[in-house]
């Protein structure tokens, strides 16, 4: 997949409603983010450090699928995250806008709703 394809998925995954809405989330002006998409230029390495954490992507998950040609091949296909995921982690972290007790109270509830599925998934990854 190309860059293009990759980016627009990974935004339309952290439920960005268009591109420009996700320009402006990450301070970068949308006219550069649409020449990331139509493939005019890629990223340069400050702005995939920008970019990653509201992607919910790894900077090396980003700059292999930005630059394959330099980092040995094209990128490795990885399961998608659930768009849950990436939102969940807007919600608990330390610069949401959530207040604080809000936030441990979900981390709390989320915690003890996952728990008994902790031990199953161990024993999956080492089998």
């Amino acid at each position: 997949m190309s860059f293009g394809g990759y980016l627009k998925e990974a935004i339309q995954a952290a439920r960005f409603p268009t591109p420009t809405h996700f320009a402006r989330a990450v301070g970068i002006d949308p006219s550069v983010v649409l020449r990331w998409l139509s493939e005019e230029q890629r990223p340069t390495i400050r702005s995939i450090e920008r970019i990653a954490p509201v992607l919910g992507k790894s900077i090396n998950e980003l700059v292999v699928a930005a630059y394959p040609d330099r980092v040995g091949g094209p990128a490795p296909q990885l399961p998608a995250n659930h768009p849950l995921v990436h939102e969940l982690a807007l919600m608990l972290a330390e610069d949401s806008p959530i207040p604080a007790a809000d936030r441990q109270a979900l981390a709390t509830v989320l915690d003890r709703m996952i728990d008994p599925y902790r031990k199953a998934l161990r024993r999956r990854r080492t089998a």
